[in-house]
């Protein structure tokens, strides 16, 4: 879909959701260069802030947060291009924004940049909520697989959103100090330098909350792995107190099978009893012994 605005100082062309053909002929149309074909139609184009001497245009890209609150994290390129008296973005339709009035091609930047972080936002509250379940739930009885995956989609997740936010703060900071650099023809006034100040501000802070996050996460993951730890020593310090006890009875009934004369009440009518007797004395003390020194 394509949408014609006119801003205060420049024409503003809209492609939401543009297919290729859309893409091509809005390139074409307003003569621009058709490298900028190329930018709009990879969805794997990286974040970063471009100027070119020669052909007068600009480009800024951003990753935005294309994927729903319960899906695993996916990122797509938006694309501004702009001229002194032309812009084109594409995004997705979710990152559409009203159009104010008297508004310049830098005001309207500026908010489109604040609509792209809203997501990540929103996200960050989600796995921060997650992320206190977690922590509720870390007694030595609750912990399961079902919990490990969890942690291991969060830490996959927080990648994602550090990787994204990150390369969008580095083409903000670029965006930035092309206003001062003379060779590119950016000037922002007092007001659209505050404004981005606070953009570059949202956006550092998403980022200092994703690298907080992936801190406590990566301690919930170790303190999972100890209560798992813990729980596997318990569960074969178990099985090896029970292979001591079974081994036992096998021990005492096989000497006295052996009809060896010697040995105690070995010709007595009673001699499976005291087998069982001496079974039973021998495993207490065992039992005893390994709780005295051995904190059973």
């Amino acid at each position: 879909m394509i949408k014609i605005h006119q801003l205060t100082d420049s024409t503003w062309v809209e492609l939401v959701d543009a297919n290729t053909k859309e893409v091509v002929e809005t390139i074409d149309e307003y003569k621009l260069p058709n490298i900028l074909k190329g930018y709009m139609l990879d969805a794997h184009e990286h974040s970063r802030f471009e100027y070119d001497p020669v052909k007068k245009y600009s480009v800024m890209i951003m990753r935005a947060l294309i994927s729903g609150q319960d899906e695993n994290v996916q990122t797509s390129p938006v694309v501004i291009a702009f001229t002194n008296d032309l812009i084109i973005t594409k995004s997705d339709s979710r990152y559409r924004i009203k159009q104010e009035t008297r508004c310049n091609k830098f005001d309207m930047v500026f908010n489109m940049l604040q609509r792209i972080n809203k997501p990540y936002m929103n996200k960050l509250d989600q796995i921060n909520e997650s992320v206190e379940n977690l922590q509720n739930k870390r007694s030595k009885n609750s912990v399961n697989n079902r919990h490990l995956n969890e942690i291991a989609i969060l830490k996959n997740d927080l990648v994602y959103l550090k990787t994204a936010t990150a390369a969008n703060i580095m083409s903000i900071n670029q965006l930035q100090k092309s206003s001062d650099n003379f060779e590119i023809p950016i000037a922002f006034n007092q007001r659209q330098d505050q404004h981005i100040d606070d953009v570059a501000v949202e956006y550092e802070e998403s980022k200092y909350m994703f690298d907080v996050l992936d801190e406590i996460v990566s301690q919930i993951e170790d303190t999972y792995s100890n209560i798992i730890n813990n729980n596997l020593n318990d569960v074969m310090k178990v099985l090896t107190v029970w292979s001591l006890i079974l081994a036992i009875p096998p021990i005492i009934s096989g000497f006295y099978g052996m009809n060896v004369n010697v040995l105690p009440f070995a010709n007595s009518s009673w001699s499976w009893f005291f087998t069982l007797v001496i079974t039973v004395v021998i495993i207490y003390w065992m039992i005893y012994y390994l709780k005295k020194h051995h904190d059973l």
